[in-house]
Order: C-alpha cells, then sequence, then structure tokens
C-alpha cells in the first residue's frame, strides 16, 4: 500500500513532521513536502507552476494523511492554495477512477497552538473539502492524544 504524507507547515522539520512521523510509525510512507514545490495561486498560473507534479504523486498513493499547523485561526496558506488548486481537477472530472483523488482514504491533522474556536471551523472546511471531491474522510485530529488512534486506523487498511 502506497501511503503518502503530505506535510503542509513551511518547516520542513517543525512539529507537524514530527505528527507525522508519529502518525506514521512503523508503517511505510513517503513524504511529500508543499514547501518543495512552486503551486501558484488559483487564477495566477504563470510560469513555473508544480501543481500537476504534485497531483501526479498523490494520484499514485493508496491512502493521503495531509498535516497543517495552524496559522492565525486557519490552515496555512501552502494548504490553501494546494486545495484551492483541486479546482482545476473539475476540468476532467471528480467521480471516476482515474480521479486523484475518487474514494481515496484522507486522514487530516492540524496541529498548534490556536484559540478552541478555530478548530471547529477547520474541522468543518476539511470534511467539506473530503465530501466535495468524493474522497474517504478517516478523521481529523487536533490532540496529540490522538496519535495513536490514526496510527491504528492506517494500519487498519493495510
Amino acid at each position: 500500500m502506497n501511503v503518502l504524507f503530505i506535510n503542509a507547515s513551511p518547516n520542513k522539520n517543525g512539529m507537524t513532521a514530527k505528527w507525522g512521523e508519529k502518525i506514521l510509525a512503523d508503517i511505510n510512507y513517503s513524504v511529500l513536502h508543499l514547501a518543495d514545490y512552486r503551486i501558484n495561486q488559483l487564477g495566477q498560473v504563470t510560469g513555473i507552476d508544480e501543481f500537476q507534479l504534485v497531483m501526479d504523486v498523490v494520484a499514485k498513493a493508496d491512502v493521503l494523511i495531509i498535516g497543517t499547523p495552524i496559522y492565525w485561526w486557519d490552515v496555512t496558506g501552502l494548504l490553501k492554495t494546494f486545495i484551492d488548486r483541486w479546482t482545476d481537477l473539475f476540468q476532467t472530472g471528480l467521480d471516476t477512477a482515474e480521479a486523484p483523488l475518487y474514494q481515496k482514504p484522507i486522514f487530516w491533522f492540524v496541529q498548534g497552538a490556536a484559540p478552541e474556536e478555530a478548530i471547529d471551523g477547520i474541522k468543518q472546511m476539511l470534511m467539506n473539502i473530503s465530501e466535495r471531491f468524493l474522497m474517504k474522510n478517516q478523521g481529523i485530529i487536533y490532540q496529540k492524544k490522538d496519535i495513536p488512534l490514526f496510527n491504528e486506523k492506517i494500519k487498519k487498511l493495510h
């Protein structure tokens, strides 16, 4: 099984990466750091743009784990831009086996110091995104104590 961890933190060795390592302990996985790629804003695609390159990697994954720190009561700009660009997928369709996100199990995690009122909005957004892109949402965690739960859920997919 091809498990892909997408780190949406600009700090490739920060707490999001550390949480990802713990969530994926004893699981074979690969890491994609969004910070390593140039993904242009929706509607501003000029020059170098590596969105399709990233989506090619995503398409090959059987399971996605996407992690982000919380910045100013929301996900990082890297993740927001990446998700905004998923709009490009509407052109080819979302509900076929060839669609890169179709029926793909996805685990989301957010971490960082943020007011509790931010969590509900972030969770709702990520659930809506999973549903809109026809993914199999496996849950969203934001507390360290839930890391073992995600690890076990991922292992059960193997």
